[in-house]
């Protein structure tokens, strides 16, 4: 019978064997909060695809002259002698989601602002808010609320008081601030745009922005709202008829 010896590995095999499972083991961890933030973004990414169904749905509900007027970007549109002109304040319309996604509320109408201004972190809004709009031909569109049989109701989030937000029916389209994680910005197209707005148009041609994140907790009871700079971003058109 031959015997053969039995050969273990030495103590600095063992060591260098260690010492590179560890660095494999090091460089693929560092991979981690990259994977799982990806994992955050691709699902926040899908959320924002899957509102454009509850962005037409209140649209709808909004009706066509509100989102024409709160979008406006024209003036002289009824001018029969002159064509329309660039308006000195361009509008934008705000809706808003939560983090989750679902329905979609109308958060308010801004004055349309430069970058500087929705990159500055003190800026608390996304512009200066417009209360109403005074029609060419008289009557006046109400952004906020407006009073009906004697009550007011709200019209947007910003005309909601405390007993709105718990109150039925207005109830159901309340968020609070720090919730609106998503912000749907939608605009009428440009002027000299080959989808610009004209009266005699069946229908309402739209820019949607939808961004994210807009709004974010700040405890115990506030919020931030993030530049735009530090926002994705999704973005298609969309038209409404009359």
């Amino acid at each position: 019978m031959i015997k053969r010896k039995k050969h273990g590995f030495t103590l600095l095999e063992v060591v260098i064997a260690l010492a590179v499972f560890g660095f494999l083991i090091g460089g693929l961890m560092g991979f981690l909060p990259w994977g799982v933030q990806g994992v955050g973004k691709v699902r926040e990414q899908s959320i924002a695809y899957g509102l454009v169904d509850a962005i037409e749905i209140e649209l709808e509900r909004m009706g066509f002259s509100l989102v024409e007027s709160s979008t406006k970007r024209l003036e002289g549109m009824y001018n029969p002698a002159d064509p329309p002109l660039e308006a000195s304040d361009k509008f934008s319309l705000l809706l808003v989601s939560t983090k989750e996604g679902g329905p979609v509320s109308f958060e308010q109408v801004v004055k349309e602002q430069d970058q500087s201004y929705l990159n500055n972190p003190e800026n608390k809004q996304e512009g200066e808010n417009v209360d109403d709009l005074k029609k060419d031909f008289g009557g006046l569109i109400n952004f906020n609320s407006t009073t009906l049989g004697g009550s007011t109701q709200p019209v947007s989030l910003i005309g909601f008081n405390e007993e709105d937000e718990t109150k039925a029916p207005f109830s159901y389209r309340w968020i609070p601030e720090s919730d609106r994680y998503f912000l749907i910005k939608i605009t009428q197209f440009p002027f000299g745009h080959r989808h610009q707005h004209h009266v005699s148009n069946g229908f309402l041609a739209l820019e949607v922005d939808i961004q994210w994140p807009y709004k974010v907790p700040v405890p115990p009871d506030d919020f931030r709202r993030v530049p735009e700079r530090f926002r994705s971003h999704f973005r298609f058109p969309i038209a409404i008829s009359r």
